[in-house]
């Protein structure tokens, strides 16, 4: 039955000089084949889902199948991640037999659940596979990251899973596909990054920061890398701070939600973050070092041990977690300050990838600028991305934002290319002026109307962030009735956020105002 494992390691081992992401693949399926093998204890119980990879591995071995890694990668990693997933159920079968058994579940119930669950997923990804159109099937490769994220592989984890379940979690802090890059966008940077992603050697700097001033598209750009790395099966965890959820005091918990998210997405990982986790005090701990110590660099470096594969953490908009203390701890460990901490904290795993983003504040300018393993872009930098090249990519943007005025308004390329033009290369003027063109706040103001009103009264001199506060000026005009009692409440409510000793939520910002003379 395992015939066809030994068949492909003994390929494997031959192949030389190929594509880094055919190389990391290549290597996963050879470390599921090998402890696979070697699990002399095999109960009858999984017998069919090892006939499963046994076929799957026999699908691998066929003539110039081994050929298409790179250009069918998001298939290839997911069989190859569901493979390891399969391999990792059957190496610890009797452990979670025992877990089910305390759990009072019906272990032959649980079993046959689980392996009809894997068995559909393998199939379904070789048959995609076999359809060769990845092209023309996009959207049954994201119907089946679905199905496999359905199965919920970690049923069979129990055992680790008891032990961080409640390490702190912040929801809603991952990459979002509706933040994304339109296609055909940004094309020069995001290959700059996935080809820094898929490097390999020790000398790979392990840090990318990518700098720019507000609303040059970086958290698109970080969020594309994130989806990308998702999408092809990579183990990576990508972490978004936000200035108005600062209450969360989201610094002091980035490394718990990446650790448990990358743990969910690599069974090593996940039992490597068990063992750590085992300890109580250190599982509630708010000490960051510790936490990327033995949450972040500790479940990693057993990835490497195993898998030369890389593993991709994105922490987007580092400038918006705070004042400048919030982040300092952050910093001093992506930098490698050597003051504060031993030399073992500072070296980072060979197969670790750290994408940052953020605007060049001075203090983060002071640690990440110049340091050896960082690699530094700069949004603003007009040699590295020409302003042509933005105001073209913002130009397809706005046409997608905007096209449905094409017919019933009288929009053509010419008014897109216009309004690309007098963005000065920022997205986030753009999304604005195509919110602000689309607004319906004012009674029988047509789209053209305030196209024309954008365009004329923005002056070509203004340029950078202060065209973007000229936006601000304008948006916020048309929304605030000039009246005395809506100025007064506007005022007041801005005097009780700025006048806060620290953020708060908008639940305890409410709270407050119940208690204001003029609430009403």
């Amino acid at each position: 039955m395992l015939a066809p494992l030994k068949v492909f390691n003994s390929i494997a081992s031959g192949i030389a000089d190929i594509h880094p992401y055919a190389k990391a693949v290549m290597s996963i399926f050879t470390y599921a084949s090998n402890i696979i093998i070697a699990q002399a204890d095999r109960d009858n119980a999984v017998r069919a889902l090892l006939e499963k990879l046994s076929e799957v591995y026999a699908f691998m071995n066929e003539d110039g199948r081994l050929a298409e890694i790179e250009s069918m990668q998001a298939i290839f990693g997911k069989i190859a991640r569901q493979t390891l997933e399969c391999a990792d159920f059957i190496t610890h079968y009797s452990e979670t037999k025992s877990a089910w058994r305390r759990l009072a579940k019906n272990v032959i119930a649980e079993t046959d659940a689980k392996i009809y669950g894997y068995n559909n997923v393998l199939e379904a990804l070789m048959q995609q596979f076999r359809n060769r159109a990845i092209r023309d099937t996009a959207l049954d490769v994201h119907q089946i990251d679905r199905a496999v994220h359905d199965i919920d592989v970690k049923v069979h984890r129990i055992a680790e899973d008891l032990d961080f379940k409640d390490m702190v979690y912040v929801d809603g802090a991952g990459w979002d596909t509706s933040k994304r890059c339109l296609p055909g966008t940004r094309e020069d940077i995001l290959k700059e990054i996935k080809d820094w992603v898929d490097e390999t050697g020790e000398d790979v700097k392990r840090v990318f920061w990518l700098s720019g001033t507000a609303g040059k598209g970086k958290s698109a750009i970080a969020h594309t890398i994130a989806n990308w790395f998702d999408e092809r099966g990579g183990p990576g965890a990508c972490f978004c701070f936000d200035r108005t959820r600062e209450a969360e005091q989201r610094h002091e918990k980035i490394f718990t939600t990446m650790a448990r998210d990358l743990a969910d997405r690599d069974p090593i990982m996940w039992r490597a973050l068990g063992s750590a986790a085992r300890d109580n005090e250190l599982r509630h701990t708010k000490d960051i070092t510790r936490q990327w110590k033995k949450f972040i660099l500790g479940p990693v470096d057993a990835a490497a041990q195993a898998v030369d594969a890389p593993v991709l953490l994105v922490i987007d908009a580092l400038d918006e977690s705070g004042e400048a203390r919030s982040r300092e701890q952050i910093l001093d460990m992506l930098a490698g300050n050597p003051d504060p901490f031993p030399p073992e904290l500072l070296k980072l795993p060979a197969n670790l990838r750290v994408l940052v983003t953020s605007r060049p504040l001075d203090d983060i300018q002071k640690y990440l600028h110049g340091a050896s393993h960082v690699h530094h872009i700069s949004m603003d930098d007009i040699s590295h991305v020409s302003l042509e090249s933005s105001q073209r990519d913002i130009q397809v943007y706005i046409s997608r934002r905007l096209n449905y005025l094409r017919d019933d308004e009288g929009f053509d390329d010419g008014h897109f290319k216009m309004l690309a033009h007098k963005s000065d290369g920022l997205f986030e003027w753009a999304r604005l002026a195509c919110e602000y063109i689309k607004g319906t706040n004012s009674a029988g103001v047509e789209p053209m109307d305030r196209f024309e009103d954008l365009t004329a009264g923005t002056s070509e001199s203004i340029t950078g962030a202060h065209l973007l506060d000229d936006m601000y000026r304008r948006t916020l005009t048309k929304l605030i009735p000039m009246d005395e009692k809506a100025i007064a409440r506007v005022r007041s409510v801005m005097a009780q956020i700025l006048g806060s000793l620290e953020p708060l939520s908008m639940v305890a910002l409410t709270e407050m105002r119940l208690c204001f003379l003029d609430a009403a």
